[in-house]
């Protein structure tokens, strides 16, 4: 009798049929991990670029206000180039930075008018009086007109004439402002009292303030009372407006537009040249020249163990022929600064740019330029864009 087999298994079941994961593409990255991307971009103008690449990236950026401190920590506003200003000629001179390792940094620089054709020239020569947040403001002594003009966005501002016959113009552009909106500030000085003078660009008028005594002014030093300002240009830092006598400074806050006085750091009387400005994280310093020991001094005003604010010694570099140098500007923590070759008879004297990092002491030569009769340069460092902030033109999107 033959063996019966076994009855073959039965098949297995078919696999359960699970649904494929979603790919993972950069759209579906959160905004934490999104932000921890973009911090590592080697630039401000990468960082534009890739925040306009689609509106999910330019919502991270604008939602996050500890963004922008933590990417300007890690990335300096970057140098764009420098504005000579001569003491003939009409359009002032832009001399770009060359030799940039960041594309994005020279697309910017291509693709914007520093060199200001966008400005009318048909009314006499034009000069530059000040450059701050990514503004150039512009003046025609010939016909007393004032102009405020962007090179990056191309826009030109034309600014009424003050009421008051004025001796120096600020302008404040800071990116929490709507984007175009700014402030002009400056002072009118009538012997033994002094008063600010303001102009909006939303309400295209000028505001003039009551009039400052020199005895409210210099209430700390009564010694002085020929003068209410300094015959020196005044440097804005942060809101305020800083003219260094040999002894003291006279401050003007454009926020509540009060004058005051300050002493000067310790052992710097008399010195000099010195310059006020900003360190890399905002703190208001000064920067003095020491010929004697070519070495540079600087100064931070800060709280002391007392939590007493004071001008406190931060640290002292070493430099070679300071007689030579001429400081310029004290910006987000970089002294820029001038050495002009010695003057020979029949010869276009040689000027070399630099700029010091003061946190790292590392000195960089921007790029040399043989000038003739050159007055004054103003660097011009890219700013924050108002666009990739958020305020109520600018909402979250």
């Amino acid at each position: 009798m033959a063996s019966q087999l076994p009855p073959p298994p039965p098949p297995p079941p078919p696999p359960e049929k699970f649904p494929q994961p979603a790919p993972t593409t950069i759209f579906t990255i959160g905004d934490d991990l999104l932000l921890e991307i973009f911090v590592r971009l080697p630039s401000l103008p990468s960082l534009v670029r890739a925040a306009f690449a689609c509106r999910a990236f330019l919502h991270a950026v604008r939602s996050f206000p500890t963004f922008r401190p933590r990417f300007r920590d890690l990335h300096p506003p970057p140098l764009l180039g420098l504005f000579v200003r001569h003491r003939v000629g009409d359009i002032p001179s832009f001399v770009p930075l060359r030799g940039l390792a960041d594309p994005d940094q020279a697309a910017v620089v291509r693709g914007s008018d520093f060199f200001l054709t966008r400005v009318p020239d048909d009314q006499g020569f034009w000069n530059v009086t000040h450059c701050r947040d990514g503004y150039l403001l512009l003046h025609n002594w010939e016909h007393r007109l004032f102009a405020a003009y962007s090179p990056l966005a191309g826009v030109l501002h034309r600014i009424p004439a003050p009421p008051e016959a004025v001796r120096e113009l600020y302008i404040l552009s800071p990116p929490e402002q709507p984007h175009g909106s700014f402030r002009l500030v400056c002072v009118h000085e009538d012997g033994l009292q002094v008063r600010a003078v303001v102009f909006s660009s939303d309400t295209g008028e000028w505001q003039v303030l009551p009039w400052a005594q020199a005895a409210a002014i210099y209430k700390n030093h009564p010694e002085d009372d020929k003068h209410c300002l300094p015959p020196r240009t005044g440097k804005l830092v942060n809101g305020r407006v800083y003219w260094t006598r040999h002894d003291y400074v006279i401050v003007l806050d454009t926020v509540t537009l009060h004058f005051s006085s300050m002493d000067l750091p310790p052992y710097m009387y008399r010195q000099k040249p010195f310059v006020v400005g900003e360190t890399k994280d905002d703190k208001l310093c000064m920067v003095c020249a020491i010929d004697e020991e070519d070495t540079v001094a600087v100064w931070v005003w800060r709280a002391d163990a007392d939590r007493v604010d004071k001008w406190m010694l931060e640290k002292v570099i070493e430099l070679e022929d300071l007689s030579a140098l001429k400081l310029v500007a004290v910006k987000q923590g970089f002294v820029h600064l001038h050495w002009m070759a010695v003057e020979e008879p029949g010869i276009v004297p040689l000027c070399d740019f630099f700029s010091l990092c003061l946190e790292k002491e590392e000195m960089k030569k921007i790029f040399s330029l043989y000038e003739y009769e050159m007055e004054w340069s103003y660097p011009y460092i890219m700013p924050w864009p108002s666009s990739l902030v958020c305020n109520k033109v600018n909402p979250q999107i």
